[in-house]
């Protein structure tokens, strides 16, 4: 039996409670098990399996899932592994994996030594075409800088396909490296006719690279990365990392750019801590590349729409996993690489005075200020170290006017709420009503149209669960086990702690559906009015006095249509 086809018949053949009962002390407790959890220290209880749903969830940590995902938990074993483990217990036979594994390890030292000659033959096609050096000298690199990186042209004609089969690999390996593509009309080498970037992973092996179309194409995209192979995860490596680590470590800190030519134009011009994401934003699994190595990010990027937006989404990730960032932003119509070839290292090293930390950063965009200082405190409220956070708190109050207390309930507020970060995720928390409601959902399917009649996933606050309610309302499936299916790590933990954490009355459930939509309306209400609160207060610290007046209208205004709201208010 194959490995995807055996969870089925494992969850078939054993039973959640009895396989628990080996490795913690399930106690009945109605018509559920309860135990001490396993993944977290409780004196208290809080770990429940359900042995009709076949689930288990923890009120603690907020662990939850089945048998498979049990096993991965405790016994720290990938998902491949978790199977052929209970498939063993179960009397299933499936596929040996050893070899399999073996032989993964074996292609991936062929592709590693694939993608080092094909790098070699890139780099000797530049030497052979004009236009290609050309354009590397047009860009302002040097002999030396291009070596460094190693760039190389990618000709047309599928040559590199020629190259790589002479040097002895099979075709079926060429396509498994993403260095060549099947296609309607045969095999094709990915890159053609491009200026070709290596891309190494932190050892400094070639396991991609990215490409520039020397001629633009409105139907060639002017980039273009390698796919994704067992070698290259775009979302998990960053350009330059094997270059800049030691200068890194040296200077106490990164300097994060968006472009290729934006950090080879820094490398040459002296500035060797810098590294750029692979044209996506900043992930967690790329910050995490840095994170052995400083805790300090200086982020570069263009002062458009696009570089201030990609600056606020690297800013939010980055204070939640640990770090303290910063922003440069350049001159309108300049990024790194074009402001170091027109003014130098000096001119570019004087921008560093117009540095600005989070607060300011923020407090300098356009929009609606309150939304603002908002997203400022969630940031804040994110912050693990005490005393960053503090200082945070005492700057946002010196440059807006509102108050530490006012700031620090804001604050406590956001931090109670479920789902805002990684951190935050692992803490206890009573169920909200937003989740109760989704627990409804899937433990009573006849009242499912009640709840789709009544309440949009528009209005649900907490994103994770309106996540699962939109792709509950389109899903035609109604058996808990087959939504489980459809649902990631994160969203399953959610489902099962929704679902196991009622405790009502069967004749209940109609009342139990309108109260949650009352309080999940509530809430929203209150939020509203909260926001206006702090306008006033953004208002009458500015002297406002007419804008103030009309807050106030406005405040009025939703407090009467909450009190006619069903007595929302």
């Amino acid at each position: 039996m194959d490995l995807s086809n055996v969870v089925d018949e494992i969850k078939n053949r054993l039973d959640i409670v009895d396989l628990l009962s080996g490795y913690i002390d399930l106690k009945r407790t109605g018509q559920n098990f309860k135990a001490l959890c396993p993944f977290h220290t409780e004196k208290t209880p809080s770990f429940v399996v359900s042995p009709d749903k076949q689930i288990f969830h923890c009120f603690g940590c907020n662990a939850g899932g089945d048998v498979v995902t049990f096993i991965m938990k405790y016994e720290n074993l990938s998902f491949p592994e978790a199977v052929r483990a209970l498939a063993e217990r179960a009397g299933i036979t499936i596929e040996q994996e050893s070899a399999r594994s073996s032989a993964t390890t074996t292609l991936r030292k062929r592709l590693v030594e694939m993608h080092k000659d094909a790098c070699a033959f890139y780099e000797s096609e530049l030497g052979r075409n004009a236009q290609a050096r050309d354009y590397l000298k047009e860009r302002g690199l040097s002999d030396e800088t291009i070596g460094v990186f190693a760039i190389g042209f990618a000709p047309g004609g599928n040559q590199l396909l020629k190259f790589l089969k002479a040097k002895g690999y099979a075709e079926s390996d060429i396509v498994a490296s993403g260095l060549c593509k099947d296609t309607e009309r045969g095999k094709m080498d990915t890159f053609r006719n491009r200026v070709v970037f290596p891309i190494s992973n932190v050892r400094g092996e070639v396991i991609a690279f990215g490409g520039r179309i020397l001629i633009d194409n409105a139907r060639a995209p002017k980039y273009l990365n390698s796919p994704e192979t067992i070698l290259f995860k775009k979302s998990s490596e960053l350009f330059a990392l094997n270059l800049a680590k030691t200068d890194v470590r040296k200077r106490g800190y990164a300097i994060m750019m968006e472009g290729y030519l934006d950090v080879i134009t820094a490398h040459q011009h002296g500035i060797k801590n810098c590294v750029a994401p692979l044209g996506t934003a900043l992930t967690e699994a790329q910050a995490k590349k840095l994170r052995t190595l400083t805790k300090k990010i200086l982020l570069v990027f263009d002062s458009d729409d696009a570089g201030i937006k990609a600056s606020v989404r690297a800013l939010s990730l980055l204070y939640e996993d640990g770090f303290v960032a910063k922003v440069l932003l350049l001159p309108s119509g300049d990024d790194p690489d074009t402001f170091l070839r027109k003014k130098g290292r000096d001119a570019f090293q004087q921008k560093f005075r117009d540095v600005m930390g989070l607060v300011d950063f923020y407090l300098s965009l356009s929009g609606e200020r309150v939304d603002i200082v908002r997203d400022l405190i969630l940031i804040i409220s994110r912050v693990t170290d005490g005393i960053i956070r503090s200082d945070l708190i005492r700057e946002v109050s010196e440059k807006t006017g509102l108050s530490e207390q006012f700031l620090r309930e804001e604050l406590n507020l956001l931090r109670k709420k479920p789902g805002l970060s990684r951190s935050d995720r692992k803490n206890a928390e009573p169920m909200s009503a937003e989740k109760f409601l989704l627990g409804l959902y899937l433990s009573y399917p006849e009242h499912v149209h009640l709840i789709k009649e009544s309440i949009t996933p528009a209005e649900i606050e907490d994103r994770s669960v309106r996540t699962i309610f939109e792709k509950l309302y389109f899903l035609s499936v109604s058996k808990l086990e087959e939504i489980t299916a459809k649902l990631n790590e994160q969203e399953l933990a959610i489902v099962t702690g929704a679902s196991m954490g009622l405790n009502i009355d069967g004749e209940e459930v109609e009342k139990n559906i309108r109260d949650c939509i009352r309080t999940i309306r509530y809430k929203k209400l209150k939020k509203r009015l909260r926001d206006l609160e702090m306008e006033i207060r953004i208002a009458e610290n500015r002297g406002e006095g007419h804008l103030i007046n009309n807050l106030q209208d406005q405040m009025n205004l939703l407090i009467k249509e909450g009190v006619a709201d069903e007595g929302v208010l």
